[in-house]
């Protein structure tokens, strides 16, 4: 049985992951916005990235809960790219505006 201290520490690097995960992934959309792609140069590297970062959470979810599932790690996850997501893509979005403007 964890404490609550050791489950509030892995829910943080849960959070963190997520973090991570949704930036790698906005990097790859403005990559994508830099250099135009075909359908299946984008559904190929969406399928890389998706397995990729599945086995990457998934053993990061088997190393720091010992094998077993827990649920505040997945909330942890969806939270922290959530939250990352929101940011980046208004960043993004400022950034790609303030560009077309100077065109």
């Amino acid at each position: 049985m964890l404490g609550i201290e050791k489950e509030v520490s892995i829910f943080l690097s849960a959070c963190l992951l997520g973090n991570a995960v949704s930036l790698i992934y906005c990097v790859l959309c403005v990559f994508r916005r830099i250099i135009k792609h075909t359908l299946f140069w984008v559904s190929l590297e969406d399928f890389a990235f998706w397995v990729g970062t599945g086995l990457y959470v998934f053993t990061e979810m088997y190393r720091t809960c010992n094998g077993s599932i827990r649920w505040y790690f997945v909330l942890g996850v969806l939270a922290g790219g959530g939250v990352t997501i929101r940011f980046a893509q208004k960043l993004v979005k400022k950034v790609i505006d303030k560009r077309k403007k100077k065109r």
